[in-house]
């Protein structure tokens, strides 16, 4: 629609009177005097257009645990934007809906949790030279494994570390079993796979100091016993 009105019908007056004569500066509008009348007019007019035409910034959404202006529901964003970047699946899970599943709508998870894995250095998760090595040379081709990248997408995506040096840094992420003993192996299932990913997930995080992590999603805390519960299916997710 013309943000000015519609134009009314031309018409010819059969007997059009003559105008009185009147000064041309007092008949014009103060605002379209002067030689860039029409382009100020023209401004005027289509600033309407102009402003319908634009959309704004989609705003950033806030959950159950904080607005999306408080330094929570920010952190929480800014995680589950990197994790867009990864759409493996396993078992039907992206590493979004997992971590959605199993991290942010775990009420046991806190928000000074989320808040402490963003703040996690890769010199904090770092397995060391030694791991690295007897990794692969059990399983060469960990780094390639969709359930290696799996992992590492979500916690890369929890942290802000970027994930190819994360990738170089910890091959054992996604692996099962534990590099320091001859239980150590890419599992074949997916079953395993997605449980393996979200073991690792959250007891690399215990160790890089945030307790209550495997407790929060395993039901306890202990390395092993958490791993065992992850192994048979159990889990608070």
């Amino acid at each position: 629609m013309n943000p000015i009105g519609r134009r009314p019908a031309a018409f010819t007056p059969s007997t059009p009177a003559a105008p009185a004569p009147v000064s041309q500066n007092a008949a014009r509008p103060a605002s379209t005097q002067g030689p860039n009348a029409t382009q100020a007019l023209g401004h005027a007019l289509k600033s309407g257009f102009d402003a319908a035409a634009v959309k704004p910034a989609q705003a950033a959404q806030g959950t159950w645990r904080a607005p999306a202006d408080s330094e929570v529901g920010r952190t929480i964003n800014a995680m589950l934007e990197r994790l867009k970047t990864c759409d493996i699946k396993i078992k039907g899970d992206t590493p979004e809906s997992l971590f959605r599943r199993a991290i942010l709508d775990n009420k046991h998870v806190t928000n000074e949790q989320l808040l402490a894995m963003s703040k996690v250095t890769l010199e904090q998760l770092d397995s060391g030279p030694e791991t690295r090595a007897k990794v692969l040379q059990k399983i060469p081709n960990a780094r390639e494994l969709p359930v290696h990248q799996f992992t590492v997408a979500m916690m890369s995506a929890a942290t802000g570390i970027d994930p190819q040096k994360l990738s170089e840094a910890c091959p054992d992420l996604g692996m099962t079993g534990a590099p320091n003993t001859p239980l150590l192996y890419a599992a074949k299932t997916e079953r395993m796979q997605r449980s393996t990913a979200l073991h690792d997930f959250t007891d690399y995080l215990r160790g890089a100091g945030i307790k209550g992590m495997n407790k929060a999603v395993w039901g306890v805390e202990d390395r092993v016993l958490s791993a065992i519960v992850s192994a048979v299916g159990g889990g608070r997710y």
